[in-house]
């Protein structure tokens, strides 16, 4: 069987699969996916290098995480 899996507007992933084990199997790529992004968006923050990927509307938070040395800290 074939599994679907895509995002709505809003970022929800909807999954479709043949059967249950296929459908656990797509539910945790699909929450692999959302927590490895997670990890990034964390590791850029932390750095104060947020800005370059999420707009200049980070600036602020990637002045304070610097200020901070968040990274070193963590």
């Amino acid at each position: 069987m074939t599994v679907e899996i895509y995002r709505d507007a809003w970022g929800v992933p909807h999954l479709r699969a043949g059967d249950a084990r296929e459908l656990a199997r797509a539910q945790g790529l699909a929450t692999a996916h959302d927590r490895a992004w997670q990890l990034e968006v964390e590791r850029h923050r932390a750095r104060g290098t947020s800005a370059a990927f999420l707009g200049p509307d980070a600036l602020g938070w990637d002045r304070f995480a610097r200020q901070a040395r968040l990274d070193d800290t963590a």
